[in-house]
Protein backbone atom coordinates (compact mmCIF):
# COMPACT_ATOMS: atom_id res chain seq x y z
CA UNK A 1 0.00 0.00 0.00
CA UNK A 2 1.32 3.64 -0.56
CA UNK A 3 1.87 6.38 1.71
CA UNK A 4 -0.89 8.03 0.04
CA UNK A 5 -2.97 4.98 0.29
CA UNK A 6 -2.00 4.09 3.88
CA UNK A 7 -2.80 7.76 5.35
CA UNK A 8 -6.37 7.75 3.70
CA UNK A 9 -7.40 4.32 5.23
CA UNK A 10 -6.55 5.61 8.47
CA UNK A 11 -7.48 9.18 9.12
CA UNK A 12 -10.05 9.49 6.04
CA UNK A 13 -12.57 8.95 8.48
CA UNK A 14 -15.88 10.76 9.22
CA UNK A 15 -15.18 11.08 12.40
CA UNK A 16 -11.95 12.99 11.74
CA UNK A 17 -13.55 15.04 8.61
CA UNK A 18 -14.35 17.86 11.35
CA UNK A 19 -10.96 17.75 12.28
CA UNK A 20 -9.42 17.88 8.58
CA UNK A 21 -11.46 21.02 7.99
CA UNK A 22 -11.12 23.14 10.00
CA UNK A 23 -7.16 22.51 10.72
CA UNK A 24 -7.44 23.38 6.74
CA UNK A 25 -9.30 26.43 7.59
CA UNK A 26 -6.84 27.80 10.04
CA UNK A 27 -3.47 27.01 7.74
CA UNK A 28 -5.02 28.75 4.56
CA UNK A 29 -6.77 31.99 7.02
CA UNK A 30 -4.63 34.95 6.30
CA UNK A 31 -3.38 35.41 9.88
CA UNK A 32 -3.09 31.95 10.73
CA UNK A 33 -4.91 31.35 14.30
CA UNK A 34 -2.78 29.39 17.06
CA UNK A 35 -5.92 27.61 18.14
CA UNK A 36 -9.54 26.50 16.46
CA UNK A 37 -12.65 25.18 18.41
CA UNK A 38 -13.90 21.81 17.39
CA UNK A 39 -17.19 20.15 17.91
CA UNK A 40 -17.26 16.32 18.92
CA UNK A 41 -20.75 15.51 18.86
CA UNK A 42 -20.60 11.56 19.75
CA UNK A 43 -18.04 9.38 21.50
CA UNK A 44 -16.70 7.84 18.61
CA UNK A 45 -15.60 11.55 17.28
CA UNK A 46 -14.16 12.04 20.74
CA UNK A 47 -12.11 8.82 20.66
CA UNK A 48 -10.66 9.37 16.91
CA UNK A 49 -9.77 13.03 17.93
CA UNK A 50 -8.35 11.91 21.03
CA UNK A 51 -6.25 9.53 19.22
CA UNK A 52 -4.68 11.75 16.63
CA UNK A 53 -4.13 14.39 19.17
CA UNK A 54 -2.67 12.63 21.83
CA UNK A 55 -5.23 13.48 24.52
CA UNK A 56 -8.65 11.93 25.76
CA UNK A 57 -11.39 14.38 24.46
CA UNK A 58 -14.42 15.13 27.20
CA UNK A 59 -18.19 17.20 26.38
CA UNK A 60 -19.24 18.37 22.96
CA UNK A 61 -16.28 20.31 21.85
CA UNK A 62 -12.54 21.23 22.57
CA UNK A 63 -9.87 24.08 21.01
CA UNK A 64 -7.33 22.45 19.48
CA UNK A 65 -3.81 23.95 19.12
CA UNK A 66 -2.36 23.98 15.54
CA UNK A 67 1.22 23.85 16.15
CA UNK A 68 0.18 20.77 18.67
CA UNK A 69 -1.51 18.83 16.23
CA UNK A 70 1.11 19.46 13.78
CA UNK A 71 3.43 17.81 16.26
CA UNK A 72 1.11 14.69 16.95
CA UNK A 73 0.30 13.73 13.33
CA UNK A 74 4.26 14.70 12.68
CA UNK A 75 5.28 11.44 15.33
CA UNK A 76 3.02 9.23 13.86
CA UNK A 77 4.24 6.46 11.76
CA UNK A 78 3.68 8.36 8.88
CA UNK A 79 6.39 11.44 10.13
CA UNK A 80 4.33 13.64 7.62
CA UNK A 81 3.59 17.57 9.02
CA UNK A 82 0.19 18.48 8.96
CA UNK A 83 0.06 20.59 5.32
CA UNK A 84 1.04 17.11 3.18
CA UNK A 85 -1.37 15.27 5.90
CA UNK A 86 -4.31 17.60 4.37
CA UNK A 87 -3.09 17.84 1.09
CA UNK A 88 -3.51 13.73 0.93
CA UNK A 89 -6.63 13.72 2.35
CA UNK A 90 -8.40 16.59 -0.02
CA UNK A 91 -6.57 15.88 -2.60
CA UNK A 92 -5.15 19.31 -3.05
CA UNK A 93 -2.04 21.79 -1.68
CA UNK A 94 -3.00 24.17 1.34
CA UNK A 95 -2.96 27.52 -0.42
CA UNK A 96 -3.19 30.39 2.76
CA UNK A 97 -5.26 32.95 1.53
CA UNK A 98 -3.78 36.78 1.39
CA UNK A 99 -5.20 39.06 3.81
CA UNK A 100 -7.53 42.20 3.39
CA UNK A 101 -4.43 44.49 3.84
CA UNK A 102 -1.96 42.62 2.18
CA UNK A 103 -4.85 42.82 -1.03
CA UNK A 104 -5.32 46.74 -0.22
CA UNK A 105 -1.44 46.85 -0.35
CA UNK A 106 -1.11 45.30 -3.97
CA UNK A 107 -4.09 46.85 -5.20
CA UNK A 108 -2.37 50.24 -4.42
CA UNK A 109 0.67 49.15 -5.74
CA UNK A 110 -1.19 48.84 -9.30
CA UNK A 111 -3.08 52.00 -9.01
CA UNK A 112 0.28 53.38 -8.73
CA UNK A 113 1.92 51.82 -11.23
CA UNK A 114 -1.10 52.50 -13.91
CA UNK A 115 -1.20 56.28 -13.07
CA UNK A 116 2.21 56.41 -12.97
CA UNK A 117 2.87 55.20 -16.17
CA UNK A 118 -0.10 56.87 -18.02
CA UNK A 119 1.39 60.53 -16.90
CA UNK A 120 5.22 59.63 -17.68
CA UNK A 121 3.56 58.84 -21.20
CA UNK A 122 2.50 62.62 -21.28
CA UNK A 123 5.32 63.99 -19.52
CA UNK A 124 3.42 64.82 -16.54
CA UNK A 125 5.07 62.63 -13.93
CA UNK A 126 7.19 64.87 -12.34
CA UNK A 127 4.83 68.00 -12.38
CA UNK A 128 4.55 69.06 -8.62
CA UNK A 129 0.79 68.02 -8.11
CA UNK A 130 1.14 64.18 -9.82
CA UNK A 131 2.66 62.31 -6.24
CA UNK A 132 -0.22 63.81 -4.59
CA UNK A 133 -2.94 62.85 -6.86
CA UNK A 134 -1.68 59.47 -7.40
CA UNK A 135 -1.80 59.39 -3.69
CA UNK A 136 -5.10 60.38 -3.69
CA UNK A 137 -6.38 57.76 -6.55
CA UNK A 138 -4.98 55.55 -4.29
CA UNK A 139 -6.60 56.02 -1.02
CA UNK A 140 -9.99 57.75 -2.32
CA UNK A 141 -10.40 57.80 -6.02
CA UNK A 142 -12.80 54.89 -6.32
CA UNK A 143 -11.60 53.68 -9.54
CA UNK A 144 -13.03 50.21 -10.30
CA UNK A 145 -10.48 47.86 -10.85
CA UNK A 146 -11.31 47.26 -14.78
CA UNK A 147 -11.07 50.57 -15.05
CA UNK A 148 -7.87 51.32 -14.18
CA UNK A 149 -5.70 51.70 -17.17
CA UNK A 150 -8.49 53.23 -19.40
CA UNK A 151 -9.13 56.28 -16.79
CA UNK A 152 -5.45 56.48 -16.42
CA UNK A 153 -4.85 56.77 -19.59
CA UNK A 154 -7.94 59.41 -20.44
CA UNK A 155 -7.07 61.32 -17.12
CA UNK A 156 -3.15 61.74 -18.06
CA UNK A 157 -4.67 62.77 -22.04
CA UNK A 158 -7.22 65.33 -20.78
CA UNK A 159 -4.48 66.96 -17.94
CA UNK A 160 -1.90 67.20 -20.74
CA UNK A 161 -4.32 69.76 -22.28
CA UNK A 162 -4.95 71.86 -18.85
CA UNK A 163 -3.49 75.15 -17.59
CA UNK A 164 -1.86 73.43 -13.92
CA UNK A 165 0.67 75.92 -13.43
CA UNK A 166 -1.31 79.11 -11.13
CA UNK A 167 -0.81 82.28 -12.67
CA UNK A 168 -0.59 80.61 -16.23
CA UNK A 169 -2.74 81.51 -18.83
CA UNK A 170 -4.21 79.27 -21.03
CA UNK A 171 -2.62 79.07 -24.33
CA UNK A 172 -5.71 77.63 -25.39
CA UNK A 173 -8.72 76.66 -24.31
CA UNK A 174 -11.29 74.03 -24.65
CA UNK A 175 -15.18 73.39 -24.15
CA UNK A 176 -15.33 70.58 -21.53
CA UNK A 177 -16.87 68.55 -24.20
CA UNK A 178 -14.43 68.94 -27.05
CA UNK A 179 -11.98 68.31 -24.59
CA UNK A 180 -13.46 65.53 -23.41
CA UNK A 181 -13.96 64.07 -27.18
CA UNK A 182 -10.27 65.37 -28.16
CA UNK A 183 -8.54 63.78 -25.52
CA UNK A 184 -10.43 60.89 -23.77
CA UNK A 185 -12.73 59.77 -26.79
CA UNK A 186 -16.22 60.78 -25.74
CA UNK A 187 -18.09 64.48 -25.52
CA UNK A 188 -19.53 63.27 -22.21
CA UNK A 189 -17.05 61.31 -20.34
CA UNK A 190 -15.75 64.97 -18.62
CA UNK A 191 -19.96 65.69 -17.38
CA UNK A 192 -20.40 65.89 -13.93
CA UNK A 193 -20.74 62.71 -12.04
CA UNK A 194 -18.20 60.92 -14.15
CA UNK A 195 -15.19 59.07 -12.57
CA UNK A 196 -12.68 60.59 -15.24
CA UNK A 197 -14.49 64.14 -14.06
CA UNK A 198 -14.18 63.59 -10.49
CA UNK A 199 -10.17 62.49 -10.71
CA UNK A 200 -9.50 65.52 -13.31
CA UNK A 201 -10.81 67.94 -10.95
CA UNK A 202 -9.17 66.53 -8.00
CA UNK A 203 -5.75 66.77 -9.85
CA UNK A 204 -6.63 70.62 -11.03
CA UNK A 205 -7.29 71.25 -7.59
CA UNK A 206 -4.71 69.51 -6.01
CA UNK A 207 -2.53 71.96 -9.12
CA UNK A 208 -3.76 75.41 -8.14
CA UNK A 209 -3.91 74.70 -4.53
CA UNK A 210 -6.99 75.11 -3.99
CA UNK A 211 -10.16 72.85 -2.19
CA UNK A 212 -11.78 70.50 -4.10
CA UNK A 213 -15.41 71.78 -5.72
CA UNK A 214 -18.46 70.92 -3.83
CA UNK A 215 -20.88 72.14 -5.98
CA UNK A 216 -21.32 73.49 -9.62
CA UNK A 217 -20.26 77.32 -9.58
CA UNK A 218 -16.95 75.91 -7.92
CA UNK A 219 -16.26 73.59 -10.53
CA UNK A 220 -16.90 76.04 -13.29
CA UNK A 221 -14.75 78.02 -12.01
CA UNK A 222 -11.89 75.73 -11.68
CA UNK A 223 -12.46 74.52 -14.65
CA UNK A 224 -12.29 77.99 -16.05
CA UNK A 225 -8.65 78.41 -14.30
CA UNK A 226 -7.89 75.45 -16.11
CA UNK A 227 -8.86 76.80 -19.89
CA UNK A 228 -11.63 74.52 -19.91
CA UNK A 229 -15.27 76.17 -20.45
CA UNK A 230 -17.94 73.48 -18.81
CA UNK A 231 -19.85 74.27 -22.10
CA UNK A 232 -19.38 76.48 -25.46
CA UNK A 233 -22.67 78.73 -24.89
CA UNK A 234 -23.09 79.23 -21.20
CA UNK A 235 -20.05 81.53 -20.73
CA UNK A 236 -19.94 84.83 -22.66
CA UNK A 237 -18.37 88.12 -23.02
CA UNK A 238 -19.81 91.63 -23.15
CA UNK A 239 -18.77 93.48 -26.17
CA UNK A 240 -19.79 96.96 -27.46
CA UNK A 241 -19.09 98.59 -31.34
CA UNK A 242 -16.43 96.39 -31.78
CA UNK A 243 -15.51 97.37 -35.22
CA UNK A 244 -15.22 93.53 -36.86
CA UNK A 245 -13.08 94.07 -39.88
CA UNK A 246 -15.64 91.50 -41.50
CA UNK A 247 -18.85 91.83 -44.18
CA UNK A 248 -20.01 88.29 -43.97
CA UNK A 249 -23.12 87.42 -41.97
CA UNK A 250 -20.82 87.26 -38.60
CA UNK A 251 -19.54 90.68 -39.12
CA UNK A 252 -22.46 92.70 -39.99
CA UNK A 253 -24.82 91.04 -37.15
CA UNK A 254 -21.79 92.45 -34.83
CA UNK A 255 -22.53 95.99 -36.64
CA UNK A 256 -26.00 95.33 -36.64
CA UNK A 257 -26.23 94.95 -32.91
CA UNK A 258 -23.70 98.08 -32.81
CA UNK A 259 -26.06 100.42 -34.74
CA UNK A 260 -29.18 99.14 -32.97
CA UNK A 261 -27.67 100.62 -29.85
CA UNK A 262 -27.17 96.92 -28.27
CA UNK A 263 -24.10 95.20 -26.59
CA UNK A 264 -22.93 91.98 -27.65
CA UNK A 265 -22.68 88.78 -25.41
CA UNK A 266 -19.97 86.72 -27.42
CA UNK A 267 -20.07 82.78 -26.88
CA UNK A 268 -17.01 80.26 -27.28
CA UNK A 269 -19.16 78.73 -29.70
CA UNK A 270 -19.60 83.06 -31.55
CA UNK A 271 -15.98 82.82 -31.67
CA UNK A 272 -15.26 79.51 -33.54
CA UNK A 273 -17.43 80.42 -36.09
CA UNK A 274 -16.07 84.07 -36.53
CA UNK A 275 -13.68 85.37 -39.04
CA UNK A 276 -9.97 84.76 -38.79
CA UNK A 277 -9.29 88.35 -38.39
CA UNK A 278 -11.70 90.04 -35.59
CA UNK A 279 -10.15 93.54 -36.25
CA UNK A 280 -7.65 95.66 -38.38
CA UNK A 281 -4.14 96.44 -36.81
CA UNK A 282 -3.41 99.09 -34.18
CA UNK A 283 -7.07 99.28 -33.19
CA UNK A 284 -7.63 100.47 -30.12
CA UNK A 285 -9.79 98.81 -27.81
CA UNK A 286 -11.03 99.38 -23.82
CA UNK A 287 -11.13 96.65 -21.90
CA UNK A 288 -12.87 97.54 -18.54
CA UNK A 289 -13.93 95.31 -15.58
CA UNK A 290 -17.37 96.44 -14.24
CA UNK A 291 -20.39 96.14 -16.97
CA UNK A 292 -21.88 99.57 -15.82
CA UNK A 293 -18.57 101.18 -17.33
CA UNK A 294 -20.14 99.86 -20.91
CA UNK A 295 -23.60 100.31 -20.15
CA UNK A 296 -22.64 103.92 -19.44
CA UNK A 297 -20.83 103.78 -22.90
CA UNK A 298 -24.13 102.49 -24.84
CA UNK A 299 -26.65 104.83 -22.68
CA UNK A 300 -24.16 107.97 -23.91
CA UNK A 301 -23.79 106.66 -27.40
CA UNK A 302 -19.80 106.68 -27.11
CA UNK A 303 -18.66 103.71 -30.04
CA UNK A 304 -15.61 103.31 -28.92
CA UNK A 305 -14.61 99.42 -28.99
CA UNK A 306 -15.30 97.82 -25.38
CA UNK A 307 -14.71 94.31 -23.72
CA UNK A 308 -15.89 94.14 -20.38
CA UNK A 309 -14.51 90.98 -18.78
CA UNK A 310 -17.13 91.03 -15.48
CA UNK A 311 -14.51 90.40 -12.86
CA UNK A 312 -11.71 87.95 -13.26
CA UNK A 313 -11.75 86.82 -17.51
CA UNK A 314 -13.52 83.81 -18.21
CA UNK A 315 -12.28 81.71 -20.73
CA UNK A 316 -13.86 83.33 -23.38
CA UNK A 317 -13.06 86.42 -22.24
CA UNK A 318 -9.51 85.73 -22.10
CA UNK A 319 -9.88 83.96 -25.79
CA UNK A 320 -11.31 87.45 -26.77
CA UNK A 321 -8.80 89.14 -25.85
CA UNK A 322 -5.94 87.22 -27.04
CA UNK A 323 -7.38 87.23 -30.19
CA UNK A 324 -7.72 90.70 -30.47
CA UNK A 325 -4.10 90.88 -29.97
CA UNK A 326 -3.25 88.66 -32.29
CA UNK A 327 -4.61 90.62 -34.66
CA UNK A 328 -2.74 93.81 -33.45
CA UNK A 329 -4.80 95.67 -31.54
CA UNK A 330 -4.12 98.13 -28.46
CA UNK A 331 -5.73 96.90 -25.81
CA UNK A 332 -5.92 99.04 -22.39
CA UNK A 333 -8.08 97.87 -18.96
CA UNK A 334 -9.25 99.46 -16.16
CA UNK A 335 -10.19 97.94 -13.57
CA UNK A 336 -11.20 98.83 -9.69
CA UNK A 337 -8.61 100.07 -7.35
CA UNK A 338 -8.60 97.49 -4.98
CA UNK A 339 -6.64 93.85 -4.87
CA UNK A 340 -8.61 91.88 -7.24
CA UNK A 341 -8.66 94.63 -9.89
CA UNK A 342 -4.72 95.32 -10.09
CA UNK A 343 -4.25 91.23 -9.96
CA UNK A 344 -6.30 91.02 -12.87
CA UNK A 345 -4.37 94.18 -14.42
CA UNK A 346 -1.24 92.22 -13.60
CA UNK A 347 -2.26 88.94 -15.26
CA UNK A 348 -3.49 90.66 -18.37
CA UNK A 349 -0.34 92.98 -18.64
CA UNK A 350 1.40 90.26 -17.95
CA UNK A 351 0.03 87.57 -20.30
CA UNK A 352 -2.06 89.44 -23.12
CA UNK A 353 0.41 92.15 -23.31
CA UNK A 354 -2.52 94.29 -21.99
CA UNK A 355 -1.73 98.20 -21.43
CA UNK A 356 -3.26 100.10 -18.30
CA UNK A 357 -6.33 102.82 -18.68
CA UNK A 358 -6.00 105.34 -15.77
CA UNK A 359 -4.51 102.60 -13.44
CA UNK A 360 -1.28 104.69 -12.37
CA UNK A 361 -0.47 105.58 -9.04
CA UNK A 362 -1.50 109.11 -10.17
CA UNK A 363 -4.59 107.90 -11.37
CA UNK A 364 -5.63 106.54 -8.33
CA UNK A 365 -4.22 109.63 -5.99
CA UNK A 366 -6.78 111.58 -7.98
CA UNK A 367 -9.51 109.48 -8.08
CA UNK A 368 -9.01 109.61 -3.90
CA UNK A 369 -9.31 113.22 -4.45
CA UNK A 370 -12.03 113.23 -6.38
CA UNK A 371 -14.18 110.94 -3.87
CA UNK A 372 -13.15 113.49 -0.94
CA UNK A 373 -14.45 116.72 -3.20
CA UNK A 374 -17.49 114.92 -3.70
CA UNK A 375 -17.78 113.61 -0.13
CA UNK A 376 -18.03 109.83 -1.28
CA UNK A 377 -17.67 107.44 1.19
CA UNK A 378 -14.45 105.14 -0.21
CA UNK A 379 -14.61 101.46 0.94
CA UNK A 380 -11.91 100.05 3.25
CA UNK A 381 -8.89 98.19 1.26
CA UNK A 382 -8.68 94.49 2.83
CA UNK A 383 -6.39 91.76 1.82
CA UNK A 384 -3.16 91.23 0.50
CA UNK A 385 -1.27 93.85 -1.31
CA UNK A 386 -0.50 92.99 -4.48
CA UNK A 387 2.18 93.93 -6.65
CA UNK A 388 1.70 96.32 -9.75
CA UNK A 389 4.86 95.98 -12.20
CA UNK A 390 3.44 98.42 -14.63
CA UNK A 391 3.44 100.99 -11.59
CA UNK A 392 5.23 99.85 -8.50
CA UNK A 393 4.53 102.89 -6.32
CA UNK A 394 0.51 101.71 -7.29
CA UNK A 395 0.25 99.05 -4.79
CA UNK A 396 2.30 101.43 -2.03
CA UNK A 397 0.09 103.95 -2.57
CA UNK A 398 -2.83 102.21 -2.18
CA UNK A 399 -1.64 100.67 0.89
CA UNK A 400 -1.18 103.95 2.46
CA UNK A 401 -4.14 105.44 1.24
CA UNK A 402 -6.27 102.16 1.99
CA UNK A 403 -9.51 102.49 0.21
CA UNK A 404 -10.83 101.16 -2.74
CA UNK A 405 -11.94 102.87 -6.05
CA UNK A 406 -14.37 101.56 -7.82
CA UNK A 407 -14.89 102.27 -11.65
CA UNK A 408 -18.09 103.84 -10.89
CA UNK A 409 -16.28 106.62 -8.63
CA UNK A 410 -14.75 108.01 -11.79
CA UNK A 411 -16.58 107.14 -14.68
CA UNK A 412 -16.95 110.15 -16.02
CA UNK A 413 -13.27 110.45 -16.59
CA UNK A 414 -13.99 107.25 -18.40
CA UNK A 415 -16.44 107.89 -20.36
CA UNK A 416 -14.29 111.13 -21.63
CA UNK A 417 -11.61 109.02 -22.19
CA UNK A 418 -13.37 107.10 -24.57
CA UNK A 419 -15.43 110.09 -26.43
CA UNK A 420 -11.67 111.05 -26.70
CA UNK A 421 -10.65 107.76 -28.43
CA UNK A 422 -7.81 107.21 -25.28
Amino acid sequence: MSEVEDVRAVWDVPELHGLWEKARQALEAPDRPATFRLELPDERTRTKVGEVYGRPMWGQGTRINVAKLDRAVRDTRFGLDLERVLEILHGRPVTRRESASAARAARNDRVTEVFTAALTARGLDTAQWATAWVNWIRRYGRVAEQDLEPVAEQAAAVLSRMVLTPGTSPRSRWSRAELAARAAGGAHLLDNGTTLSRVVLRAAAIAHETEPPTNERERRSLWETCGVSPDAVSATVLCWALPVDDTTGWGTTVAGRTEAGLPTHLTQLDLRAAPERLVRPATVVAVCENPRVLEAAVESEIRHPLVCVSGRPSTVAAELLDRLGEDGAVLRYHGDFDWSGVSIMRSLWTTAGVRPWRMSAADYRSAVDLASAERTDLPILDGEAVETPWDPDLAEVMSTAGRVVEEETVLAWLLADLRSGL
